[in-house]
């Protein structure tokens, strides 16, 4: 669970205060099966699975050699952010940048990084506009394979979260069935089900940017998975892919009329 920020990342929305620790949304996500394709895909594996937000279906490469999933953006506005999720690209070894399609050459806008693990992984990189972006996967220990990808343009939370947040690496949940015998021995047990659970609190949001930025984020993952950084630059290895687990209820103080909501999340181990 992985966050990777670009060393040329500028902040266009430092002069509202935001810094590269507010949390981030990935959930805006331009990638269609008509417009990722893979250097190479395994039968039964195609590069179209990574259009699913479903983390079941996998992309899969032919072979162990140097790949790029090349993503099509017919998208003129800026974007920011790549981000992968089910992949083996740590446990294979496998060193990842992020490269767009700048001024008719490819050019590299996230440095190079071997992953420390097989988790969810977000690249943030420049808030640009790109005709297309494009993964590379080098040479591992075994062909590269993964199951989602998201390319677009982060949501920035207004503020930033202090506490009473459990951070979704450690929010562990497991279903199990214990094996006894008739004499009360323990025989063993079998983890059933492992995912991750968390609820994100937000306070003095300001209406104005609620309906803005988090209105169409709201409506939009009551369907759909999202990646999320509660505390990026601090924390770049506790980012999760999860879904929304209940409708959160924004309520204006009294005094200030600024909102707060929690966001109870649930996500793949």
């Amino acid at each position: 669970m992985s966050l990777v920020i670009s060393s040329a990342v500028v902040l266009a929305d430092a002069a509202d205060g935001l810094s590269l620790d507010h949390p981030l949304i990935g959930w805006h996500n331009i990638v269609t099966a008509a417009t990722i394709v893979a250097d190479t895909q395994a039968p039964n594996y195609p590069a179209s699975n990574l259009a699913n937000p479903a983390t079941h279906l996998e992309w899969r490469a032919a072979d162990d050699t140097e790949q790029y999933l090349t993503v099509t953006t017919n998208y003129v506005d800026e974007i920011d952010y790549v981000a992968i999720a089910r992949h083996n690209l740590a446990s294979a070894a496998i060193p990842v940048s992020i490269e767009g399609y700048i001024g008719g050459v490819w050019t590299e806008v996230v440095e190079e990084v071997m992953l420390p693990d097989d988790g969810p992984a977000l690249f943030r990189f420049e808030a640009q506009s790109l005709s297309q972006v494009r993964i590379r996967l080098q040479s591992g220990s075994d062909s590269a394979r993964a199951a989602v990808v998201y390319v677009g343009k982060l949501l920035v939370v207004e503020r930033k979260v202090y506490a009473g947040h459990m951070a979704m690496p450690d929010g562990i949940k497991v279903s199990v069935a214990n094996g006894r015998s008739e004499s009360g021995n323990f025989l063993g047990r079998i983890v059933l089900d492992e995912w991750r659970e968390t609820t994100v609190p937000l306070s003095l949001i300001s209406p104005a940017w609620f309906r803005t930025y988090m209105r169409p984020f709201l409506k939009d993952g009551r369907d759909r998975p999202f990646f999320f950084a509660w505390r990026p630059q601090t924390y770049p290895r506790e980012v999760g892919y999860g879904w929304l687990m209940d409708d959160p209820a924004p309520t204006p103080d009294t005094t200030s009329h600024l909102l707060a909501f929690d966001l109870k999340i649930g996500g793949v181990a």
